[in-house]
């Protein structure tokens, strides 16, 4: 029992940590490759705990989106353009999730279903294996995170047949509290032809700061033309 309690003092040392976390504002460029084309996405991210995201791209188009628990909110100001959409399930930004994982217990993998499997402590690393929820177990095996002094470093996802399907690297970290959030995530996801990669780097991050009314109280104008969507 001590020695799996050493195992997860990195994710319970977390618990703490979002109760201090109420809003953030950082910068950053996401970078997309695909069958030698790049497309590139520069903006600000807002984040007011506990599930609100604001998204504000500046290149090379002008848009906002707002994200809160199964709604999305897209605004095109150039055009007078939005969207207003409703889902079945929670809406996230999968590159900013990687980033504002660092403050939810082991990266919020149990509330989405996985299980942690094994561990392995090797030096100052620390190794997770977790199991994918039942609905996904026929495509994946494994789950794997990989923890330096106490930082996320690296993750490997395989399927069934024990094959790579995708892996990302963290690095550039900083500190806050006691969380080390990445300001470089790379990651890779391998097709049946080619592979996908995925580069995101973040800075100027401004923590609990008091973020302008025009980011936390954004709404479509309204004489804007929107459409509403539900998935």
């Amino acid at each position: 029992m001590c020695i799996f309690s050493k195992v997860l003092c990195v994710i319970i040392a977390q618990l703490l940590f979002p109760q201090t976390l109420k809003t953030l504002a950082i910068e950053f460029r996401h970078e997309y490759s695909e069958g030698g084309s790049i497309e590139a996405v520069k903006g600000t991210v807002y984040y007011l705990a506990p599930t609100k995201v604001i998204l504000k791209v500046t290149s090379p188009i002008n848009q906002w989106m707002v994200l809160k628990g199964k709604e999305m909110t897209i605004y095109y100001p150039d055009e007078n353009m939005g969207f207003y959409i409703v889902s079945q399930s929670p809406i996230s930004l999968p590159f900013f999730e990687a980033f504002i994982g660092a403050i939810k217990e082991d990266y919020g993998l149990t509330d989405i279903g996985y299980t942690l499997s094994n561990h392995e402590i090797r030096g100052d690393t620390l190794f997770t294996y977790w199991s994918p929820p039942k609905k996904l177990s026929k495509v994946l095996r494994k789950l794997t995170l990989v923890h330096i002094s106490n930082k996320l470093t690296y993750t490997e996802l395989k399927g069934t047949d024990g094959t790579i399907i995708s892996k990302s690297f963290y690095s550039d970290h900083i500190r806050y509290g006691a969380i080390y959030f990445p300001l470089k995530i790379t990651t890779i996801r391998y097709i049946k032809t080619d592979s996908i990669i995925e580069k995101v780097v973040y800075s100027n991050p401004q923590f609990n700061i008091s973020l302008p009314q025009e980011i936390t109280n954004f709404k479509i104008p309204l004489d804007a033309e929107v459409k509403e969507i539900k998935w």
